[in-house]
């Protein structure tokens, strides 16, 4: 049985401290997620972040100092927020990016804006790393990425090692068990409208880590789904993350919802949204809190 919370990740002060300029074989040349060839000539020393799950990275990889701004709607970590920031829910525009005089930006192409910065700064000669997160591999595999773009290589193998050891733990607590079915409700509109996601989602990954089998698992991504359709497939677990979270027995009071074996059994959980749908080194936190969720007696 597993008794205490699993951490996100090594404290900063227990991974071995980013390589100095020199340590890593510098030029580096990485393939970013659109199969660009990326040459980086030395360590960057004036990182541009661009969405949550970046910031989220480059932060965890102890690079602060190397931050000269970030972009997005970023909420963590604390000491990020104090960083300029070159836009966010409307877009990035490049002479703002080009203010801070960055010699590596680090975007993705969730925001189509954000990949505008591309070319304008590609031709300006400065690097520009390009990640997508469509799995939670894909998380482990950018960590490790912005290692070696920025020369934190030892320290993006330490740090990655440390989420799978915490997963592997978080599996090993349940393992042996039944996986109950569960319907994870990424948004829910008043209409009767519903948010989930399916397979090729690094959220679908933490429901199998977390033991659970996504009752939306054979749909793609994040998908829009109906009431009815919930009612459907009938859940055995609901887990529904919200911004500000409510009691879950609303959830029981929408119209028809006291029909689902989840809401009769008593099997609804409510989580606050933030870092669950951040494809960052915190997904190892969001897979133990589901895991807590649909094996409770496995997690005290």
């Amino acid at each position: 049985m597993m008794r205490r919370r699993v951490a996100a990740a090594l404290p900063l002060a227990a991974l071995p401290r980013g390589a100095s300029a020199g340590d890593e074989g510098f030029p580096v040349t990485l393939t970013d997620a659109i199969g660009r060839r990326v040459t980086i000539e030395r360590p960057p020393q004036r990182i541009l972040p661009v969405f949550p799950s970046n910031v989220e990275i480059v932060f965890a990889l102890g690079l602060s100092e190397r931050v000269a701004a970030i972009g997005g709607r970023v909420r963590w970590p604390s000491e990020a927020l104090e960083k300029p920031s070159i836009g966010g829910a409307l877009g990035y525009s490049p002479e703002a990016a080009a203010v801070h005089r960055p010699d590596l930006l680090v975007v993705t192409p969730s925001h189509q804006s954000a990949l505008g910065l591309v070319d304008a700064f590609t031709r300006a000669g400065t690097p520009v790393l390009v990640l997508a997160h469509p799995d939670l591999p894909s998380v482990l595999r950018n960590i490790r990425l912005v290692g070696r773009a920025t020369g934190s290589g030892t320290r993006s193998q330490a740090l990655v090692a440390s989420i799978e050891a915490q997963l592997r733990e978080v599996r090993d607590a349940w393992a042996g068990r039944a996986q109950p079915t569960v319907y994870l409700e990424t948004a829910a509109a008043e209409r009767g409208a519903f948010q989930t996601i399916g397979a090729g989602h690094y959220a679908d990954d933490a429901l199998r880590w977390a033991g659970g089998r996504n009752v939306f698992g054979d749909l793609r991504g994040s998908v829009q789904v109906s009431a009815e359709a919930i009612a459907a497939r009938d859940p055995a677990v609901i887990v529904s993350l919200q911004q500000r979270p409510r009691p879950p027995e609303a959830i029981a009071q929408r119209p028809g919802w006291h029909s689902l074996r989840a809401v009769r059994e008593g099997r609804v959980v409510v989580l606050p949204r933030g870092h669950s749908l951040i494809p960052g080194p915190r997904q190892v936190e969001a897979v133990e809190a589901y895991a807590r969720a649909l094996h409770p007696d496995r997690f005290l």
